[in-house]
């Protein structure tokens, strides 16, 4: 019987953030990545859509605030996880309903330390 995979998806309007993470999800076998978006409003459009997903590493800083984003999904995705370069978000970010905040340039082991968080949590039902 296999593994399970969490299906993940990013949404950035950098490249090489887009690039970074795509790179964090494939280190770790349990975690596929679905999709990767740059564009805010795509994203919302094709996430609504499709199976749920488990895990959203989401930007900020777009041209739609991933704020928004978030709000926009929050019942379409188990765990949202907001990746950014701007630590005066953090307190908004929870307050809608994000489940991590991760600052740029992220590493590796706080990826990882995020992702197996949200895996083993016991209070987390969600997936």
């Amino acid at each position: 019987m296999s593994e399970k995979k969490y299906r993940c998806a990013i949404v950035d309007n950098d490249p090489i953030s887009i690039e970074i993470l795509s790179d964090y999800i494939a280190m770790i076998p349990k975690l596929k990545l679905t999709e990767s978006y740059l564009n805010p409003l795509v994203a919302v459009h094709e996430i609504k859509k499709q199976e749920k997903i488990d895990f959203l590493f989401l930007d900020i800083k777009m041209e739609i605030s991933g704020l928004d984003v978030a709000v926009a999904l929050r019942a379409h995705v188990n765990f949202i996880f907001f990746v950014t370069g701007y630590s005066e978000h953090a307190l908004a970010a929870f307050s809608v309903e994000g489940d991590s905040f991760l600052l740029k340039p992220l590493d590796f082991s706080k990826f990882l330390l995020t992702v197996n968080r949200a895996i083993r949590s016991p209070l987390n039902s969600k997936i």
